[in-house]
């Protein structure tokens, strides 16, 4: 599992992912529906564009937007959180299907 840290300005967002990529979605579409920052007036749509909104991410969308503002939109890989009572097992003794030889020490005959 992926975190990343989105920082807007002064606003500041964290999101999960299976990828990179799609932690930057997650905390992308959470900054857009969370944001206090004014969203610039849209453009009339041009007529040789694609109009179809699913074709475009929430990245892509918060990017447009702070560029129009004039602000970076700052994507930060946060180091992973560790498992809570995680215990190694320091008592391995191997697999469970491993064979071990045990060679006889005492001469016959």
């Amino acid at each position: 599992m992926f975190t990343v840290q989105l920082t807007l300005g002064e606003q500041t967002w964290e999101a999960e992912g299976s990828s990179i990529k799609k932690a930057q979605h997650a905390a992308a579409s959470k900054a857009l529906s969370e944001t206090t920052l004014p969203k610039p007036t849209p453009r009339p749509p041009k007529n040789n564009v694609n109009n179809n909104p699913g074709s475009i991410t929430p990245t892509v969308e918060l990017n447009g937007l702070a560029m129009k503002r004039g602000e970076p939109a700052i994507y930060r890989p946060l180091d992973p959180k560790p498992i809570p009572n995680y215990r190694a097992n320091y008592n391995f003794r191997g697999m469970y299907n491993q064979r071990f030889i045990c060679m006889s020490t005492h001469g016959t005959g």
